[in-house]
């Protein structure tokens, strides 16, 4: 049974995501060696993990400190190998229309029928790669690859992000009805939804509030730290509330536990899943969802 299919009948789903084998940007550091033997132990690490999720989703990294192998590319040898399904990230922001249309169209020849498609955080200066952005919204990505899909006569199933934390302003809002009417079928929250005793009450609250329980599936984040905690406030701008200071301040095993009781207190929320960031560890899944 499809992603899509379980979403419709009201089962639960676990999408659990990992990065693509990738090597650093600096010769002297790590050779440009090893490509084939890394898709090999990136295909072992997600078997172990693969009966835990009801599809894969392979990030596209916008970390130019690394060279990573394709989303698409990684996402086709996963489906072969291990026959879950597996959705590849397509980010707007890497390529111009007529690239991203390729992509897309590719996805689907390679039997990639569920792809998530993002706007991409915007490189800095810093970067040394220049943001490409040629379409308007992210809602414009999803309304012509849900003409290509019919097109093609697949029923892709497209999903987009949300900020969570603007859906209570207008623009915020807005913005994740659009995404929805332009064809996306569903949308994966950002920020995480970090711990129990707050962000899930809260963030449960603001989906009921407007209408969007059943189209929205939260994150849930292996955070390490209370170091990691305030590191990704400030790269992210996440807004994360003290208690996950305090939880943070008894080691990664209770940030661990906090995550999977999100998930658990999820199963019965009327959410149509979750999704899961493994940070480039597939194994952190089982910490999460066993």
């Amino acid at each position: 049974m499809r992603l899509n299919q379980k979403v419709e009948r009201g089962i639960f789903t676990t999408i659990i995501e990992v990065f693509p084998p990738n090597f650093s940007a600096v010769a002297a550091r790590e050779p440009l060696i090893g490509i084939k033997p890394k898709m090999r132990d990136m295909v072992a690490r997600v078997k172990k993990i693969e009966k835990l999720a009801d599809a894969i989703m392979v990030a596209d990294m916008k970390d130019t400190s690394r060279l990573e192998l394709a989303s698409i590319y990684t996402s086709a040898v996963l489906k072969d190998e291990l026959g879950i399904e597996v959705i590849p990230v397509i980010p707007a922001r890497d390529m111009n229309r007529k690239a991203v249309r390729s992509m897309f169209l590719t996805a689907l020849s390679l039997g990639l029928e569920s792809i998530a498609l993002v706007w991409g955080d915007k490189y800095t200066e810093t970067d040394d790669s220049k943001n490409v952005y040629d379409y308007r919204s992210l809602a414009d990505v999803v309304a012509e690859m849900r003409t290509l899909s019919d097109r093609a006569d697949t029923n892709a199933t497209l999903l987009s992000p949300v900020n969570i934390a603007t859906l209570d302003s207008k623009r915020g809002l807005r913005m994740a009805r659009k995404r929805l009417e332009s064809g996306a079928d569903g949308l994966l929250a950002q920020p995480p939804t970090a711990e129990l005793s707050h962000m899930l009450g809260e963030h449960l609250q603001t989906l009921k509030t407007h209408g969007l329980t059943k189209k929205v599936m939260p994150n849930v984040f292996p955070f390490r730290n209370r170091e990691d905690v305030e590191a990704c406030r400030s790269r992210f701008g996440w807004k994360l509330p003290p208690e996950l200071d305090k939880i943070a301040a008894e080691g990664e095993r209770r940030l661990l536990k906090e995550a999977r009781g999100v998930v658990e207190a999820c199963r019965s929320a009327g959410v149509p899943g979750v999704y899961v960031s493994t940070r480039g560890k597939p194994e952190l899944a089982k910490f999460i969802l066993e």
